[in-house]
């Protein structure tokens, strides 16, 4: 199947097909990668020197998630599993709908942020002068999730591994189903991936289970999110937000205010999705 009649074929699931060797091979990369940058790059402080030369603008977590992306999407899945971008979610045509999305999404956080304020705080609005006074900073990390973190993981977890395994179940003769089942194993092994960076910084006992539930949970959240809306990059925007909130206004309230806004998008998805999701014959789920 040639790029240019699978670009017109807005199918998520449409992708090549890769070996079960494959995937427990590039799994056993990721966390191996993860082990190095932990233990060792950020351990020792050794892309210190990046930051600080930069003023900010190029963080520690951007170089490494670069390192990321050349080593499991361009060198293990581009050249070595030969899977084109469309392969991993990354339609082209699907950009500016994505960038205009996410947009509408980080305005939405502000309007709630604002209205939580107001509403519990009695006290007046005031703007975050940290915006352009420090704009390294804030701009800084939200360019190390959108360009490193968020797109490695999108990529990963969203794009390939949820894509991988649904293609694996096929003895699961309902769509639905098979997109269920495929969800709860890639974003349990999304959450799972993550348990020697907990381990590390120092998480134990109960709060090492509810952190588990939540990378689940957020896991789960961000795959429907692709499912129903098809467009990754969109859903790179919004992990991006949730892992740095950029605010117009001082606030206390921005991670819930971001937090519901999540819940709340999916929510409304899967309600005004629910009856095209269950009738849905084909592999394919129309957003557009």
């Amino acid at each position: 199947m040639n790029w240019a009649k699978r670009t017109d074929d807005p199918s998520m699931f449409a992708a090549k097909q890769v070996s079960l060797r494959f995937i427990v091979s590039i799994l056993i990369v990721h966390i191996f990668f993860t082990l190095v940058v932990n233990l060792v790059l950020f351990a020792n402080g050794y892309l210190s020197v990046v930051a600080k030369s930069t003023h900010g603008w190029i963080t520690e977590t951007l170089v490494v998630n670069l390192i990321g992306l050349i080593l499991e999407v361009v060198i293990f899945l581009g050249l070595i599993a030969k899977l084109s971008p469309i392969d991993v979610g990354l339609f082209k045509n699907k950009l500016i709908r994505g960038l205009i999305g996410i947009l509408l999404f980080w305005l939405a956080i502000n309007v709630v942020d604002i209205l939580m304020t107001l509403f519990f705080t009695n006290s007046s609005v005031t703007f975050n002068n940290n915006i352009f006074r420090n704009p390294n900073y804030y701009l800084g990390e939200f360019i190390a999730q959108a360009f490193g973190n968020a797109l490695l993981e999108e990529i990963f977890f969203r794009g390939f591994l949820l894509v991988q395994i649904y293609l694996f179940l096929r003895r699961v003769k309902t769509h639905s189903a098979r997109i269920v089942y495929a969800m709860l194993i890639s974003q349990a092994i999304f959450a799972a991936v993550h348990i020697p960076n907990r381990i590390y910084s120092g998480l134990v006992g109960i709060d090492f289970v509810y952190d588990f539930i939540t990378l689940l949970i957020l896991g789960i959240v961000f795959a429907l999110l692709y499912v129903f809306t098809k467009n990754l990059f969109f859903v790179i925007g919004v992990h991006s937000l949730m892992n740095v909130q950029i605010m117009f206004w001082d606030s206390s309230f921005t991670y819930t205010a971001t937090l519901i806004c999540v819940l709340l998008l999916t929510c409304l998805l899967i309600c005004f999705k629910r009856k095209e999701f269950r009738a849905q014959k084909s592999v394919d789920l129309s957003f557009y």
